[in-house]
């Protein structure tokens, strides 16, 4: 690893928060982080926000090799640059059209595979495939798979970094996915784990590779007031821009506050003090302060 390579890698990338930015300068926003039982709503800097030392890092021959500036140069430089971007960074979202569908759909498939909770999710299921009484029908050559993952921690980590550094791998669901671009009447919610796995109806054109698979859609919050949510199947490359209306945007905002209540790795609940304390409450919070700069919650045991 080169003497100047960055150290401390955002897996959430800095372009992103800032389109969450509660001041001019585009450096802080509004988040619910979490502490051990405690859950505290402040505003914090993006730079310190949503990474972690070393993160995008692997071994090859006993060498550390760092794939943070490839991740920059191949994939967040040219979607930030680009035409799409400048659309969703100026609140522009009822522009996004066909021809914006590229980019969404890298960005999402992207976000979705270069986190710590996607990190975490491939290590469950390589616990998992060693059980065989699991539930998840998993095939032989996924056992095998995950069998050498379970040998080598160090292949899983490499793994990823490829993942996070090219698109490569989501290439072959592009053409027939189904993108739909959502516009909120009211702010919506993101997290540090953007792009999250929400159910959606069933339909004969889904791709559900296993059986047992719950219809899902991925969804990502693009800015304060736009959702874009990607269905993987045969559906002829279909695209939708449409509003919204209140309780369709109250519903993906709950789902966020959920999955920040769910899992350990969503580590900051993106989000304005709108409702938080309705929420945080639904979920298994108990509101403990409430003031302008600070909301204080603690997780009930």
């Amino acid at each position: 690893m080169a003497p100047n390579e960055p150290r401390d890698h955002h897996y959430v990338p800095q372009f992103f928060l800032r389109n969450f930015a509660v001041d001019q300068e585009k450096t802080r926003i509004t988040t619910v982080g979490k502490h051990g039982p405690m859950a505290i709503w402040s505003e914090r800097s993006i730079e310190n926000l949503g990474y972690e030392r070393d993160f995008y890092v692997h071994m090859r021959d006993g060498i550390p090799v760092s794939v943070e500036t490839d991740i920059n140069r191949r994939v967040e430089t040219p979607i930030s640059q680009s035409d799409t971007w400048a659309k969703i960074a100026s609140g522009q979202t009822d522009a996004l059209d066909r021809s914006d569908r590229a980019i969404l759909y890298a960005l999402i498939r992207h976000l979705e595979a270069r986190t710590p909770h996607y990190e975490a999710t491939m290590s469950e299921l390589a616990q998992m495939a060693s059980d065989p009484t699991s539930e998840m029908p998993f095939g032989d050559d996924e056992r095998a798979a995950y069998r050498e993952m379970r040998a080598n921690p160090n292949l899983a980590k490499t793994m990823l970094n490829q993942m996070a550094a090219t698109t490569a791998w989501a290439e072959k669901n592009f053409k027939g996915a189904l993108m739909m671009v959502l516009r909120s009447p009211i702010a919506l919610r993101s997290s540090t784990t953007p792009v999250f796995a929400m159910p959606a109806p069933q339909h004969p054109a889904m791709a559900l590779p296993l059986p047992g698979m719950i219809p899902c859609q991925l969804v990502l919050t693009l800015n304060p007031t736009t959702i874009a949510c990607l269905v993987l199947g045969d559906f002829d490359g279909a695209f939708s821009n449409r509003e919204i209306d209140v309780p369709t945007a109250m519903g993906f905002n709950r789902h966020f506050v959920g999955q920040f209540a769910k899992f350990d790795y969503v580590r900051h609940l993106i989000t304005p003090a709108d409702d938080i304390a309705v929420d945080m409450t639904w979920a298994p919070y108990d509101l403990m302060e409430n003031s302008r700069r600070k909301i204080v919650f603690r997780r009930r045991a």
